[in-house]
């Protein structure tokens, strides 16, 4: 599980970086931040996604 997680990082950030403000969207009701809340860290998911991309190296041996 360790693998599959450490191989599909960048694509499970991503992923969760896109669906991060419109679960702050829905959830504008429970807190009135929410929204910027979603936003925020939908942007540190994509940052974080972009630190991984830039820091691994060009040839990986495939498992």
């Amino acid at each position: 599980m360790a693998g599959f997680i450490k191989r599909k990082s960048v694509v499970i950030l991503t992923l969760l970086g896109l669906a991060c403000p419109f679960i702050g969207m829905a959830l504008i009701d429970f807190y009135y931040f929410s929204s910027l809340i979603g936003w925020i860290a939908g942007f540190i998911c994509f940052v974080f996604a972009y630190i991984i991309v830039v820091r691994r190296p060009e040839t990986e041996t495939e498992v």
